[in-house]
């Protein structure tokens, strides 16, 4: 009959024994197996800029619809002299309202490991706001006049 000595160790049912350590090691910038990533990645990180532009973007669509409600209201009251001016005013502080969204929004849009989506939808709301403005500010009186 054999006897098991001290020096001989006995396995532990159910445990796999180690492995042996290997010499490998994972490639500069990535995390070792077993390791989450970070989350959002590098360029997860909030965005002050974009988030300034998008605040900036709301209160150009707030302005747009007001606009569309002070319209509405001077033609209902038929006081048609006052619809030129009211929609000029208004007019001139979405066209500044939609430029400051613009800059925000280019500004937000090259921050270094930041997120951009905010500061692109804004941009993109903004830069057509900013079109329309002039087209209707600017071109449309033209063309008004030359008729």
């Amino acid at each position: 009959m054999s006897y098991s000595t001290p020096s001989d160790p006995t396995p532990t049912p159910g445990v796999e024994p180690a492995a042996p350590a290997s010499s490998f090691a994972p490639p500069a910038g990535y995390a070792p197996a077993g390791v989450a990533p970070a989350p959002g990645g590098a360029r997860g990180r909030r965005n002050p800029w974009g988030l300034a532009a998008i605040i900036s973007a709301a209160v150009l669509v707030l302005l747009l619809v007001l606009q569309l409600f002070v319209q509405v209201g001077i033609l209902l009251s038929q006081t048609y002299d006052l619809f030129g001016p009211i929609t000029g005013i208004l007019g001139i502080v979405e066209g500044f309202v939609a430029l400051v969204t613009v800059v925000l929004g280019l500004v937000g849009l090259f921050q270094r490991d930041r997120s951009p989506v905010l500061a692109a939808i804004a941009l993109g709301a903004g830069g057509f706001a900013l079109l329309s403005a002039v087209l209707w500010n600017v071109l449309y009186p033209l063309i008004l006049s030359a008729a």
